[in-house]
């Protein structure tokens, strides 16, 4: 029976790995809170304890002595609503991110969009934008990072809704983002609720866009790194150049240095030349024969 169920549950995640435990996680953390819940109360030191434990705090101070608040408030809701309507968002929008992306880039969309909107809301709190005691929880950034992400990559895809007929996806997405800052869906209403949910739209959007313009950007830098590579060989080259010039120039004339070179080379043979010496060697040759072919 179990077995069927998983199997079940893994195909409405579409058989992929990453959705399949990060909906399990959801589901099975916040039905567990909501009992435990029931027993302890909303109110009251248990409350205080799951809320420490599990959802992030806008006091930074708090958020140091329990980090990991950072990556499990992203999971937790204490509301069946709140839960239910988080979770329905990330099914869809998590098929639609297998469809448009990947599995791999489904999992870093919704810890990156998580930990982004996460870190606006500290960053909130320290502003005094998050009243004392707040505390943030819930799927929401990380669900709203990958909507931000499909609607850059697919805008243009079409969904065939119900009572709407078909529409763009870029249209469907920016619709859920309003309703989700209006505080439909189990979005929070707190100010600094909403500025994490700017938080996950930001990365998504960044990360779409990234992906959108890829190519491009690689190109660019893979053009811009061959200049720089031709212009520092063409710099070595004239510093080369101008070094063997500046030894050749001595109090000695051309020839004089020749027959010093060629001397050597008849008593300890060419290899007794520096690496110096044969460049220098080979720069006054040159300037002798042509010198030579000037005077004809």
């Amino acid at each position: 029976m179990a077995a069927a169920f998983i199997e079940r549950f893994r195909d409405f995640c579409g058989r992929s790995k990453a959705l399949t435990a990060i909906a399990g996680i959801n589901i099975a953390l916040g039905i567990s809170l909501w009992i435990i819940s029931l027993f302890t109360g909303e109110q009251g030191a248990g409350a205080a304890t799951l809320h420490r434990t599990f959802a992030l705090s806008g006091d930074f101070h708090t958020f140091l002595t329990h980090p990991w608040t950072l990556f499990t408030y992203m999971v937790t809701q204490f509301s069946l609503l709140h839960l239910l309507f988080n979770v329905i968002w990330l099914f869809w929008f998590g098929r639609l991110s297998l469809y448009a992306l990947g599995e791999r880039q489904l999992l870093s969309l919704y810890l990156g969009g998580g930990v982004t909107g996460g870190i606006v809301y500290l960053i909130s709190g320290l502003a005094g934008a998050v009243a004392p005691g707040a505390s943030l929880c819930g799927a929401s950034a990380s669900v709203l990072s990958l909507m931000a992400a499909v609607a850059l990559t697919i805008p243009d895809h079409r969904m065939n809704l119900l009572l709407f007929g078909e529409v763009k996806m870029k249209w469907l997405c920016l619709v859920c983002i309003i309703l989700s800052f209006v505080g439909l869906g189990g979005a929070s209403g707190t100010y600094g609720g909403q500025l994490a949910h700017i938080g996950g739209v930001g990365f998504g959007a960044a990360f779409g866009i990234l992906r959108k313009y890829r190519s491009q950007i690689s190109e660019t830098i893979e053009e811009w790194n061959g200049k720089r590579k031709m212009s520092q060989k063409r710099s070595s080259r004239e510093r080369n150049a101008a070094e063997v010039i500046r030894q050749a120039k001595g109090s000695l004339c051309d020839h004089n240095r020749l027959d010093q070179l060629l001397d050597k080379i008849r008593v300890s043979g060419y290899s007794s030349l520096s690496a110096m010496e044969k460049r220098e060697l080979d720069a006054i040759s040159r300037r002798l024969r042509e010198n030579d072919k000037t005077n004809e």
